[in-house]
Parts: C-alpha cells; structure tokens; sequence
C-alpha cells in the first residue's frame, strides 16, 4: 500500500512538471505567433522566472530588454504570460480605455493570506474595489488637504528642529518624518517616532523594506504558480502555527492595528452623531459605523491602516532624499524655488507661517519640480501594471485572461520623444511647463487604479521644501 501511494506521488509530481513544461511552452509560442519578440526561454521548467528574480534592478533589467525586443515583448514568469510596454497608447488603452478588463494588480502572498474579507484598496478589485475607491476618494482631496496642514507644519517644524545638530544621515530623517505625517495627518495619533528610531511603528514599517516578503519561498512560489494562491496561503498558516516561519511586518501591522487606533474606535463609539471626518481614519470609522449601507468591515478598516502607513512612509521619504540631493547640487534651482515662494507667501518675508494660508496651486516652479524628481527617479515601479480580467485585444494583440501587463516605467520617462527636446537625462523642470502625453509620467500610476494619496504626497513634499 505505501509503495502504491509513493508510486501515484511519484507519477502526480511527473505529471505537474509535464504540465508546466507544456504550459511555458504555450506561452512562448503564444507571443511568437502574434509577432510580439520574447527572450529565449532561460529554463523549459521557469522560462524567464529566474531572470526577473535573480536581476539586481528590475527597472534598469527591462530598460535592457526593451532596448533589445522593442516597446511591445512578453515573458513568461513562471505560468502566467506577461507584456512588458513601453509604448504610452498600448498603456493608456490598459489603463484607461479598456480598464473594465484590466482592474485586477499582481496579487502577492499577502493577499492570499489575508483573504477576501481583509482586503484593502490596492489589493481588491471588481465591486469590493470600487466601494474601497468610493469611501477613499474623498478623503485626500484639496479641501482636506488644508484642513490638515497644521499638523503637517508641526511635523515639519518637529523635524527642521531635530535636524539642526550638525551633520546627519538625512534618509532615516526623512523616514521618520513621514510616517510621523502619515500618522498624524491619516490617524491622529501621535507617535512620537520623530528621533526615535526604536518606536516599534517604525521598525517594523522599515522590515517590510529590508526583509522583503515577496522574496521568502513561499512567495517565489505564487509568483511562480499564481493560480495556487489559496494553497500557498494554507501552507503559510499551518507553518505559522507551528513555528517554521515568524510573522511577517506586513502582517503584524494589520494584526496591531487596532492598538494603534484603538484610542480612536473607542471615541468614535461615544460620538456616533458626530459628522466632522477630520481625518481619513475618521472616514473610515464611519464606514464601519453605517452597517446598513455596508460600507467597511472592522477588518478591511484594519487592513487599510496598514496600507496607508506603508504607502505613506516608503515612496514620500525617498522622493523627499532625491528633491533634497537635487537641490544641494544645484543652486540655481535652490534660488527659483525659494523666489517662488517668497511671491506666494502671505508673510512674505518668511516660510514657516502657517501653512493652511498657502495655495499651494499657485507654486508653478515647485510643482515642475517634483514631477522632474518624479521623472527622473520613479520608485515602486514593479507595481505599474494591470492584470487582464477576461480576454480581449488590444492595438491588435490577443491577451488572454490572467496575464500581467506591465509599465516599462524607466524607459517611457527617458524617451525623447515624450519628453525633448530637451536631453532627458538631465535636470529641467521647464520641460514640465509643455503639455505632454497623459501617461507620460507614470510616477504614481495613472487611470481609475491611480495612486489615491498622489494629491497628499505631493502636498507634503511640497510643504517640506
């Protein structure tokens, strides 16, 4: 009987690697067909998987390929087909035009793990993303946006303060910095963690970055074999539980989220009949209060918490070290920028007033800026894509459910053609003050999935500067 079992194991496992072999092979012949280029298969087993995971940039690995293949090519990661494309009406046609097919994102582990009731906006799709979106969008508008100026002059007067001891490491600052803003301005809670990098908030925000998830075996797995998400997930839980793998950062922060909030639910439940959201947290607390229209549960409120500390804290900080970089070596900027906001200031003999009297609007130069920083030095790039919801064509190509089209981000902002005639790969923030393709600049995404904090991360750059 043992030998039997070994024997069917034995024969499922050949069958599995025969299947695979068949389905990369497909996939391969799949693009060939329809004329679109493809690397050669580096393994009948992976097809391209081990050249994307082993690449040191993926940014500057398909800036390569692209250089190579052209502006339209496919890759076969693991089982899934994917187009990488730098070719802005291919893109805006995904993102835009047919985005009804296109709703879906790279669906990570985590995901997996967290299951359908604890999705947050970046995660879900379909109808469980749009009510996301539609409790969301409200909350990082203009209007809101001054109304939370206040704490963000605080946070940065907190941080000009602690940064006038001499020289400093400026990123781990700037780190803290934000998520001090994202807290205060999100949540309304103080954390304190401005010049103080042993707040367990930050630690384990930073881990995320430093010991990447996505990277563990379990994660190489669904991304290898995303159609089994739900199985990597089962084998994540029961190794868990019996102490093969630690909790990850990511998900420790959803399971204490209420900690940090719970301040908050608390006084939400004494005043129900109060309709001021002061905050986005605010907004969301009352989402979960409205069980009749069921809006948000306790759990994606949680969840959400999570991904606004997270989105909040990593991109802004690093955008925050290239705008700053970018004007200690060059002057000129330094002098067009300060004039600029002189001229705007209702002071204007200083800029530290308070800030809710700016309209920020009218800071032309400044906001040329940081789209040119933006341009320059995109991040999160590996989430600029869309996965196809249901087969369709676009610009005569065939992609079929299930495949990944991703944003060649790096090559579309160093395209002349989009962005001459002045040489892209130099510093001109004029080149902002000409129309330009609307998918042009890619920095936070673009269509209906479009970063809904890019209103709140540009406001916070812009404060700080």
């Amino acid at each position: 009987m043992f030998l039997y079992l070994l024997l069917v194991l034995f024969l499922l496992i050949i069958g599995c690697i025969i299947y695979l072999v068949f389905l990369i092979q497909y996939y391969h012949i799949f693009f060939k067909r329809q004329g679109i280029a493809t690397l050669p298969l580096a393994s009948y087993l992976y097809g391209h998987f081990t050249i994307l995971w082993n690449a040191e940039r993926f940014s500057e690995q398909l800036c390569q390929w692209t250089k190579q293949y052209g502006s339209i090519y496919g890759l076969v990661a693991g089982t899934r087909p994917v187009y990488i494309v730098s070719d802005v009406s291919f893109l805006q046609e995904v993102f835009i035009t047919q985005f009804s097919k296109f709703q879906g994102r790279h669906a990570p582990l985590l995901t997996h793990i967290l299951g359908q009731d604890r999705l947050h906006v970046f995660a879900s799709s379909g109808d469980q993303w749009r009510r996301h979106r539609r409790i969301l969008i409200s909350a990082f508008s203009y209007v809101k946006l001054q109304k939370m100026s206040t704490k963000i002059d605080e946070c940065v007067k907190n941080f000009v303060h602690l940064s006038n001891n001499g020289d400093i490491n400026i990123f781990p600052r700037l780190k803290q910095f934000t998520l001090d803003v994202i807290c205060r301005c999100a949540f309304d809670v103080r954390t304190e963690v401005q010049g103080n990098s042993s707040n367990i908030w930050l630690q384990k925000v930073m881990e995320i970055f430093v010991r990447d998830f996505d990277r563990t075996p379990l994660a190489m797995l669904n991304r290898f074999l995303p159609g089994f998400g739900r199985f990597w997930a089962f084998l994540f839980h029961i190794f868990r539980t019996i102490g093969l793998i630690t909790t990850p950062a990511n998900l420790w922060i959803i399971e204490n989220a209420k900690d940090l909030i719970n301040e908050r639910l608390l006084q939400s439940q004494k005043d129900q009949n109060d309709d001021n959201c002061k905050d986005v947290l605010q907004l969301l607390i009352k989402a979960v209060a409205d069980p009749e229209k069921a809006q948000l549960s306790l759990k994606e409120l949680l969840s959400h918490v999570f991904v606004i500390m997270v989105s909040g804290f990593d991109s802004p900080s690093t955008v925050l070290a290239y705008c700053l970089h970018t004007l200690a070596n060059r002057i000129d900027l330094q002098e067009k920028l300060y004039k600029e906001i002189l001229i705007n200031s209702h002071s204007n003999e200083n800029t530290t007033d308070d800030l809710s009297k700016h309209d920020l609007s009218k800071y032309i130069y400044l906001d040329a800026f940081i789209k040119e920083v933006l341009r320059m030095n995109p991040t999160a790039v590996q989430f600029v894509n869309r996965q196809c919801t249901q087969d369709t064509e676009v610009q005569g190509y065939k992609i079929l459910k299930g495949s990944l089209v991703q944003a060649d981000v790096y090559t579309i902002h160093y395209d002349s053609t989009l962005w001459g005639p002045l040489p892209t790969d130099e510093f001109h923030l004029e080149r902002h003050m000409t129309k330009r393709h609307p998918l042009a600049l890619l920095a936070f995404g673009a269509g209906p999935r479009q970063c809904l904090g890019l209103r709140f991360a540009f406001g916070r750059i812009e404060v700080i500067h």
